[in-house]
């Protein structure tokens, strides 16, 4: 018969056993071998460098990772963060699932990462929010003087994805592409709809609106070195713009009832040029 004393006893013991193995996690559990093991495994198994100064557990399926940084093997740092909570989820793990989410602040802003891996199919997925550009420094580190914020989100399963992101208050300083100087430019807003089908990145819609200069891509690249690109481009500059670049516009022969000049961008990744 159950009685209110056993079942007192019954929680104490559930009590005892869940605080000793709290104990247990956070002074015996290997974490410093768990972070090295982690960093060993990014390295030998992908492109990328990982760096993590500790592990802290939170709870029994959660852990804070400590200023995170990837890099590629040169040494240039991808991506860093003060601190990246792990979620891996243990329903998952029972239907026989890999899941684990990962959520921090990265460059002013939020950034979180869904990865779900089972027998047949394998997805991951992006949501970003006010990401500052201008702190970020590879752009620095390669002499780009961009500032704004961005965001959006982005998913792939296996090898197929697709997504959306938004640029605000968006600016270039002293650009240059191949050697010829490009006029500082703003656009308040502008945003890019893409997809992915193996190695094809296809551009489904991509928008900058400024004051002096809009802009509007469509197209596809191949992601390989030697891979072949074909993207419609037309641009809109006002008035001022026109007339100050009108040595360079006047390449441009081809205009839409809109106002919108129109070239193509060809060739290859490593070697593109334009047919105007």
């Amino acid at each position: 018969m159950v009685t209110k004393k056993n079942i007192f006893r019954i929680l104490s013991f559930s009590l005892y056993f869940v605080a000793a193995f709290m104990v247990f996690l956070v002074l015996l559990f290997p974490f410093d071998q768990v972070k090295k093991r982690i960093e060993a495994e990014v390295g030998a198994k992908t492109p990328f460098e990982l760096s993590i100064a500790r592990i802290s557990p939170r709870f029994a399926n959660r852990v804070l990772l400590s200023d995170v940084v990837l890099s590629d093997k040169t040494g240039r740092v991808l991506f860093e963060s003060p601190g990246i909570k792990v979620h891996l989820s243990l329903l998952g793990f029972l239907r026989g699932l890999r899941i684990v989410n990962l959520q921090g602040p990265a460059y002013g802003g939020e950034i979180s990462l869904r990865s779900e891996e089972g027998s047949k199919r394998r997805s991951w997925s992006v949501d970003a929010s006010n990401l500052d550009i201008g702190t970020y420094g590879l752009l620095k580190n390669l002499g780009f003087k961009l500032s704004g914020t961005v965001g959006g989100n982005f998913e792939m399963v296996n090898d197929v994805g697709k997504g959306r992101i938004w640029f605000k208050n968006l600016a270039s300083r002293e650009l240059k592409v191949k050697g010829f100087p490009v006029p500082d430019l703003d656009f308040e807003q502008g945003w890019i709809e893409a997809e992915v089908r193996g190695d094809r990145f296809m551009v489904r819609k991509l928008e900058l609106d400024g004051k002096e200069l809009k802009i509007r891509v469509s197209g596809d690249v191949v992601m390989r070195e030697r891979g072949t690109m074909n993207l419609a481009i037309r641009l809109k500059p006002s008035e001022r713009l026109s007339r100050e670049q009108s040595g360079l516009l006047s390449f441009l022969k081809n205009r839409d009832a809109e106002g919108f000049y129109l070239f193509t961008l060809g060739g290859t990744v490593s070697e593109p040029f334009p047919r105007l």
